[in-house]
C-alpha cells in the first residue's frame, strides 16, 4: 500500500494547465512536465484513482486464491502548488485522501482518512524555446512525512518519513509532446521495518486531438495520451530478515484523454493496464486502475 500511495503522489506532481500560443497542449496525465504554472502561479489539482486488485500471483504467475481476496482502493490526492522566483522554482503539497476495502473469505476490513502527506520542490534547469516548439528539464524533489494512520487495518500510511528525487525533461512541438521522467524513492524505515527503495520510469506522448489548426486562441482543445508507467521496487526487511513477498516491478500502459477547457481548467481521464507484473513472492496484484480528475488555475 506504501508504493501506492509513494507512486500516486510523485507520479502525478502537478503541472501547467496552458501553454503560450507556440506549445498549446495540455500536461501529461501520469507523468510530470517540467513546464511552471507561469510567475506567481497558484493552482490546484485533485482527481480519484481507483484501483482494483483480484489476482494472486506467485513468480509473476497466476495461481488459484482460496481466501478468495480481493482489495478496492479509492486515492483522492489534493495537490495545491506555488509558482515563484521568475517560474522556474515551485513548491508545493500533496494530501491523499484513502478510502480502503479488503476482503476475503475469513475477514473483511477498511479504512478511511488522511493518507501520507507530501512536500514538494521542481526547479527548472533547462530552457529552449523556438517557434512552435520548447525543451525543458527540470529537477524535483519530495518528502513524505507519516501523517497517515498506520495502526489501521488496512493502513493508511507507512509509519516512515521517505525521501524522493527525481529529473523529468519535455519536448513540445506544434500537435505533438513527448515526456520522460525518472524517480529515485529513498524509503527508510518504521520501527522494526525497513522499507525497500523504489524507482519509477514514465513515459508519455501527447497529441493534440481538436483542434488540428488554432482560429483563435485560447479556445477549447481535446488531447489525447499513451503512456508507459513503470516501478520497481525493493523487498522489505523486518529486524534485518528479508520479507520475501513485497517489492517487485510493474509497468501499466496508460491512455488518456483531456479536455481543456480554457486557460483556468481542464478535466482528464485515464486507464492503465498492466503489461508487466513481477511482484516477489506471493501477493496480490492489480488488475486496473482508472483516474478522473481535474485541474484548476486560480491565480
Amino acid at each position: 500500500m506504501k508504493r501506492i500511495i509513494s507512486s500516486v503522489a510523485v507520479s502525478f506532481l502537478f503541472s501547467c494547465i496552458f501553454l503560450n500560443n507556440a506549445q498549446a497542449q495540455g500536461p501529461s496525465i501520469n507523468t510530470d512536465t517540467p513546464i511552471m504554472l507561469g510567475l506567481q502561479g497558484r493552482g490546484l489539482r485533485t482527481f480519484t484513482k481507483f484501483v482494483h486488485k483480484t489476482t494472486l500471483l506467485q513468480a509473476g504467475s497466476e495461481i488459484n486464491d482460496d481466501m478468495n481476496r480481493q482489495a478496492n482502493v479509492r486515492i483522492t490526492p489534493v495537490i495545491i502548488p506555488y509558482t515563484l522566483f521568475n517560474e522556474r522554482f515551485q513548491v508545493g503539497v500533496i494530501v491523499p485522501f484513502m478510502d480502503i476495502d479488503f476482503d476475503s473469505r475469513t475477514q473483511q476490513t477498511a479504512s478511511r482518512g488522511i493518507g501520507d502527506f507530501r512536500l514538494f520542490t521542481k526547479y527548472l534547469l533547462y530552457q529552449r524555446d523556438r517557434k512552435l516548439e520548447t525543451f525543458r528539464i527540470a529537477a524535483k524533489a519530495a518528502v513524505k512525512l507519516p501523517s497517515g494512520n498506520e495502526n489501521k487495518s488496512p493502513a493508511l500510511g507507512s509509519g516512515s518519513t521517505d525521501y524522493a528525487f527525481s529529473t523529468v525533461a519535455g519536448w513540445i512541438k506544434n500537435r505533438i509532446g513527448l515526456y520522460l521522467e525518472g524517480i529515485y524513492n529513498l524509503n527508510t524505515s518504521n520501527g522494526s521495518t525497513n522499507f525497500g527503495d523504489s524507482f519509477v520510469y514514465n513515459f508519455a506522448f501527447g497529441y493534440r486531438l481538436l483542434p488540428a489548426i488554432y482560429e483563435t486562441y485560447p479556445s477549447p482543445q481535446l488531447n489525447g495520451f499513451l503512456e508507459i508507467n513503470g516501478a520497481t521496487t525493493g523487498r522489505n526487511r523486518i529486524n534485518g530478515q528479508i520479507i520475501e513477498n513485497s517489492g517487485g516491478t510493474i509497468v501499466f500502459l496508460s491512455p488518456g484523454l483531456q479536455f481543456v477547457g480554457g486557460r483556468k481548467w481542464l478535466l482528464e481521464a485515464s486507464l492503465q493496464y498492466p503489461l508487466i507484473q513481477q511482484p516477489n513472492g506471493t501477493q496480490l496484484a492489480t488488475d486496473w486502475t482508472i483516474s478522473l480528475g481535474t485541474r484548476i488555475l486560480i491565480f
